[in-house]
Parts: C-alpha cells; structure tokens; sequence
C-alpha cells in the first residue's frame, strides 16, 4: 500500500508485469489489438456519413443540413436557388409559415465543410454563404425530412476560410 495525497493506494504487480498503454483514440487501440489489416477491414464497413453543414435562417435555431445543392454553391457554381433538405425540427414551424407568408427575411447563411488533401498539408476549412433578403418557398414534408428552397435573394456571397496543417 502506498500513501497519496487523497489517501490510501493499493499497488500490485511485479516489476515485470507489462504496462499497458490506453489511448484516448478508440481506432488506434483497435489497431493495437487486432493489427493494420483486420482494423482497416473493420473500418471500411462502416459507412461515413457526410456533413453537409448547417444554414441559419433569420432568428431560427440553426439547421443541420441533410442534403440538396449547397455543395453546388460551396464549389463556386451559382444555381438560381438554394435547395435544402433537412430533418424536421424545433425550426421546422418557422420555415413553414415563412414559405407560406412568402414575406423576405434579411439574410440567409449557410455553412459548408470542406476538406481538400494535396501534397503535404491536410486543408481543413469551411465554406460560408450569405444570401441577402432571401424568400423561403415550396417547403414540403415527408415523414421526418423536410425540403425548402430560398430564393429571389439580391446577392449572394461567398467566403472560403481554410486552415493548413503539416504532416
């Protein structure tokens, strides 16, 4: 028994007894245990799931994005809309009756990630969009998934910020 601080600690083991490391990355444990191959086959069945970002909509809560054309925009394409498909929530009550009231709300941001890979940097970044004075129109629901649009916006603009790390 060895005294601490705090109290009383009960030591046991031999001078021989392997340490065990723990790590707090839970694949690079797997990888310890059960090797390069088995972990890279492990990892390759789970599906990854894309983060397509978040939009924020007037004084609503912000919005995780499920799907629709923001990548589009994000990668320096303009269609004449933006479409978003999102699950339904705590928000989903303002965007209806702003599509139904077709009234204009002063700014519309959407938020995209973005990740490149060259050479011997990792570019980590994101993609900010600000449409100004955007309608909210065609919102429709189906289960637990809702589509909207926003358009007849004045102007859109787009800002890239990045972060570059060395390997």
């Amino acid at each position: 028994m060895r005294q601490t601080g705090k109290g009383s600690e009960i030591v046991s083991g031999s001078a021989d007894a392997p340490v065990t490391r723990r790590t707090a990355n839970p694949v690079l444990g797997l990888q310890r245990q059960i090797g390069n191959r088995a972990t890279r086959e492990v990892l390759a069945r789970v599906p990854a799931t894309k983060d397509h970002g978040t939009v924020h909509v007037g004084k609503l809560p912000a919005i995780k994005i499920l799907g629709g054309n923001a990548d589009a925009w994000a990668s320096g394409k303009d269609p004449y809309t933006v479409e978003i498909t999102s699950k339904r929530g705590r928000h989903s009550a303002g965007l209806e009756r702003l599509s139904r009231d077709g009234g204009k709300i002063p700014m519309l941001k959407v938020t995209t990630p973005i990740v490149d890979q060259s050479g011997q940097h990792l570019n980590f970044g994101r993609v900010e969009l600000e449409f100004s004075n955007p309608r909210i129109a065609d919102y429709t629901v189906d289960g637990n998934v809702e589509t909207w649009r926003a358009v007849d916006f004045n102007k859109a603009h787009r800002t890239t910020i990045s972060h570059m790390t060395g390997i």
